[in-house]
């Protein structure tokens, strides 16, 4: 039987906590995050701060058009997300993450307080990413979800020291949206230890790009 070595373990080891910090709600403790996301129809930024690696609170503004009844969500909010489970497999990890926050959302009904709920599933080895988010936002006489399902297929194995290259597929679906449908994209990502790149377009030809940045 094939046996793997402790340095190679301490560098899957390594890599999966980097990825962790660019695709995930809570990174290493003491650690600060930007991250800016756009799409066809949204737009939006974050920053948080993990006092720990099971715990953050971000800060940021969502901004969501194409939506019945409220046409155009503008948000700002706060929020707090915690690791609910860690599984650290040998060759693999998996994660199960929530988040809950607090906002002033601005749509064609009015300005007022916001609520949201959220959860992420994920699990990745260094060949192959899985991952489901989703999002709820509500106010007064409305109320979206967001969901993004996810798999990336990376044609090489990563080291902590090189660029890693994930090709992903996603399909997403916006409740309560003019376009009912669930719309698929398709992304490069590019990541190491300190930067997180994805660009790419959904099925419409409409270009999609998100951008992370440890401080």
């Amino acid at each position: 039987m094939k046996t793997t070595s402790l340095p190679g373990l301490l560098a899957l080891a390594a890599l999966l906590a980097a990825d962790g910090l660019a695709a995930r709600p809570v990174s290493y403790a003491g650690g600060h995050m930007l991250m800016i996301d756009h799409q066809s129809d949204l737009d939006q930024w974050s920053y948080t701060y993990s006092p720990s690696f099971r715990w953050s609170v971000s800060a940021g503004r969502l901004r969501l058009d194409g939506l019945e009844r409220t046409g155009l969500l503008d948000l700002r909010y706060a929020r707090s997300a915690r690791l609910l489970q860690r599984w650290n497999l040998p060759t693999a990890q998996a994660n199960a993450f929530a988040w809950a926050g607090l906002g002033e959302a601005r749509t064609g009904l009015g300005t007022g307080g916001a609520r949201h709920l959220g959860l992420q599933l994920d699990y990745e080895t260094r060949r192959v990413y899985t991952s489901f988010v989703s999002e709820l936002h509500e106010g007064e006489g409305w109320s979206h979800r967001l969901d993004t399902a996810a798999l990336g297929w990376a044609p090489y194995p990563h080291d902590v020291d090189r660029v890693a290259t994930w090709f992903v597929l996603k399909g997403m679906h916006t409740t309560n949206a003019l376009d009912r449908g669930v719309k698929p994209a398709a992304v490069l990502r590019l990541f190491t230890t300190r930067w997180w790149l994805e660009v790419g377009a959904d099925d419409d030809g409409k270009p999609l790009a998100s951008f992370m940045l440890n401080l």
